[in-house]
């Protein structure tokens, strides 16, 4: 096989798994707290010994995906139990497998009155323990230091972390994220009230990308449909003089 399609099948396999990062990030481009993923290409070079030569090729790579870490929009809600962090933190979460992280703070309650997110994991408080309301709840106020006071009473703090390197937390949903070491707590960040972050993904931007990379694979598989028509008539054209 020629080497350009080697070389050409590493671009189309790079573009495909951009495609996938594209789409779902317009997928997500409505998911509270959603951070957009996007690719990070590099190219690598090999060696072709051909009539004991060494010929350079380089062969397209996708070296790994990096999250956007800005803060998304904020919508206001009015609702007591929505709440947004502003900077570079994140709420801490009980599931079944363990702490997770997560910057959507559509938060709702259970049925004993423990503070969940939208699927039902507990969140934390600063001392790692869950948040009860107690059901004769009149008002809920959560202030910017994510202390909560419940009919003016104090009713503990949401527990809000940083990390020094966001960008290897293992994301697990659009929405919750695993870390090797814990979080700290964090710093400079305020929680609103009433509000909800919305998803960074910019739709418009992200449309255009997975337009121009539905173009690129197009022209990748014209490209080896031509290099293999021409592979072919050498061959029959050989066969004939043989």
């Amino acid at each position: 096989m020629d080497n350009s399609i080697y070389v050409t099948l590493s671009r189309q396999l790079a573009l495909f798994r951009d495609m996938d990062v594209t789409s779902n990030n317009i997928a997500n481009a409505n998911t509270t707290g959603y951070g957009s993923e996007h690719i990070m290409f590099n190219s690598y070079v090999a060696k072709d010994i051909n009539n004991g030569k060494a010929n350079p090729m380089s062969f397209a790579h996708d070296v790994s995906t990096y999250r956007n870490t800005e803060t998304g929009p904020l919508k206001a809600t009015g609702n007591d139990l929505d709440v947004a962090i502003q900077g570079k933190g994140y709420f801490t979460v009980q599931t079944p497998l363990g702490t997770r992280y997560t910057r959507a703070g559509n938060f709702q309650l259970d049925s004993d009155g423990t503070l969940s997110t939208a699927e039902g994991y507990a969140v934390l408080d600063s001392a790692g323990q869950h948040i009860v309301i107690p059901p004769d709840a009149t008002t809920v106020k959560i202030g910017e230091g994510g202390n909560i006071k419940v009919n003016g009473d104090d009713a503990g703090s949401i527990a809000i972390v940083q990390f020094d390197h966001p960008q290897l937390l293992e994301p697990l949903t659009g929405k919750l994220f695993k870390s090797a070491v814990p979080g700290q707590p964090a710093q400079d960040v305020r929680v609103a009230q009433g509000m909800l972050e919305g998803s960074n993904v910019e739709p418009v931007s992200e449309l255009t990308h997975m337009m121009t990379l539905t173009h690129a694979v197009t022209d990748t598989a014209q490209f080896i449909a031509i290099v293999y028509d021409l592979e072919r008539k050498a061959s029959s054209a050989w066969a004939q003089q043989s």
